[in-house]
């Protein structure tokens, strides 16, 4: 199983990373934050089929839909598509 070490609950988080990628949404974002989210998508994808898990596969997908059209800022501080 992936480690990801997250602060609260699987769906807290999705939704704060939803809600920061929809923020940034156009514009470059670090890929720092970019692989955090995608640790968080991949961890939450193993998570998901524990039974006691909390329902979050609509917020997985609307995660995935913006991190599909997100950009990176390069090392030399220039945007680049993902």
């Amino acid at each position: 199983m992936l480690t990801v070490r997250i602060e609260g609950s699987l769906r807290a988080n999705l939704i704060a990373a939803l809600a920061g990628a929809r923020r940034w949404r156009g514009r470059p974002v670090h890929k720092d934050t970019l692989d955090h989210w995608n640790r968080l998508v991949a961890y939450s994808r193993e998570t998901a089929q524990e039974p006691e898990d909390e329902p979050v596969s609509y917020l997985l997908t609307a995660l995935e839909a913006e991190l599909a059209n997100s950009k990176v800022i390069s090392t030399a501080g220039d945007a680049l598509n993902n």
